[in-house]
């Protein structure tokens, strides 16, 4: 199966998480409609967009999300950092078959490393 083949499936797969009903009427409208459908939604999408933008609610579950994650955010990085540096180490020190740091971190997620 071509890329572009295999696309096009998982473009007709999301289409099916729209409501059959919706799908079959639109299939049905005339070209004309068809693209009034396209502009009532691009509408509908910049309205959101903008009410999204405007909620004040929301930037402040957003912040507050934002400083919960902090902690975490900066340990993954700080320990990140440490891995890749210690791998530099052992790079200079001659040893050439290293996992990835990123492959370091995957086996630790999956109990595959030795301490």
């Amino acid at each position: 199966m071509s890329t572009q083949e295999d696309s096009r499936q998982k473009e007709l797969k999301a289409f099916r998480k729209l409501p059959e009903e919706y799908r079959n009427t639109v299939m049905e409208l005339k070209t004309e409609e068809v693209y009034k459908e396209i502009s009532k939604k691009a509408v509908n999408t910049v309205q959101l967009n903008i009410a999204k933008e405007m909620d004040e609610d929301l930037k402040q579950l957003a912040e507050q999300l934002k400083n919960a994650r902090e902690v975490y955010t900066q340990g993954t990085k700080e320990n990140t950092l440490s891995i890749r540096f210690c791998v530099d180490v052992l790079r200079s020190r001659g040893v050439t078959d290293l996992p990835s740091p990123e492959d370091f971190i995957r086996k630790a997620a999956n109990g595959d490393l030795d301490d």
